[in-house]
């Protein structure tokens, strides 16, 4: 892994969680939340953590990611995004099963 990959992770990892309002999605769209309007019922809570990071990052005193590059940014942005989407325990057997099959992908070297 690069060092762009890891702090991708440790990012994502800091972010996973960011102004979690104590429910779980299935609260979320049972309630009609205004949040699983906003996300049209999908990832609700990991699509808010995920955009909360991001309107953090707008503040420049927080906007770690000021000096990045426009490609690496958008690479940076689709890492993060992906990680933290990733925790969405609905998807945690597709994710895992994922991850059992990569042996057996062409390609594939531990």
């Amino acid at each position: 892994m690069s060092t762009f990959d890891i702090a991708s992770i440790l990012i994502a990892s800091a972010a996973h969680d960011v102004d979690h309002p104590g429910t779980n999605n299935l609260f979320e769209i049972k309630t009609k939340s205004k949040l699983a309007t906003l996300y049209n019922d999908l990832s609700v809570l990991e699509n808010h953590h995920a955009a909360t990071l991001f309107f953090i990052l707008e503040d420049q005193q927080c906007n770690i990611f000021e000096k990045m590059e426009g490609q690496n940014f958008n690479q940076m942005r689709k890492y993060l995004l992906e990680n933290i989407l990733y925790t969405d325990m609905s998807k945690h057997f597709g994710f895992v099963g994922e991850i059992k099959n990569m042996p057996s992908r062409e390609g594939f070297s531990p």
